[in-house]
């Protein structure tokens, strides 16, 4: 009996013991279990933004496709607008030539006429128009018409024109 109560202590540690190792496996296979837990819930959040990134990644590559064909679409729009411009300003080159062309008709006509007047008759309708077209009409007529033309003025208005003639440059010249 006494081995007994010798050995009754350490029969009484080896039961502490063993309740506490038990607790120990108890204590592990909770925290195993809850990391365990807590690793399928970071995975799922992982997959969560994987899912998410990817779903953000094809919205913005759609933004991007209609913001790439919008620019296109200008692109084209500048490009016609371009063309459109250059046909515009050679229209008006076009234009601008057929109307220089009118009037060199209208002033050749015109001086044909004054030419062909008596000279008494041009000069009292020549001294009487405005300076610059008295000017154009005079510079092309022929000297022999120019002289009898200015016989006939006034001497002041033909000292006027004779002075502003030598400097005149006739339009489209």
């Amino acid at each position: 009996m006494r081995t007994l109560i010798l050995f009754l202590p350490f029969l009484l540690f080896a039961e502490v013991n063993k309740s506490k190792l038990i607790n120990c496996y108890e204590i592990f296979e909770q925290r195993r279990v809850e990391l365990e837990a807590k690793l399928d819930q970071i995975i799922e959040q992982e997959q969560a933004f994987i899912a998410l990134k990817n779903a953000s990644m094809n919205i913005l590559k759609k933004k991007e496709k209609k913001i790439d064909k919008k620019l296109k679409e200008i692109n084209n729009t500048l490009a016609k607008i371009e063309q459109t411009k250059k046909e515009n300003e050679e229209l008006v080159k076009k234009y601008q030539k057929i109307l220089e062309e009118i009037k060199k008709a209208q002033t050749s006509k015109l001086v044909q006429s004054y030419a062909k007047m008596r000279a008494g008759n041009a000069a009292k309708i020549l001294q009487n128009m405005d300076m610059n077209t008295s000017l154009e009409i005079l510079s092309k007529l022929s000297p022999k018409v120019l002289s009898k033309i200015f016989a006939k003025m006034d001497t002041q208005k033909a000292a006027v024109l004779t002075e502003k003639l030598k400097n005149f440059t006739p339009k489209g010249q």
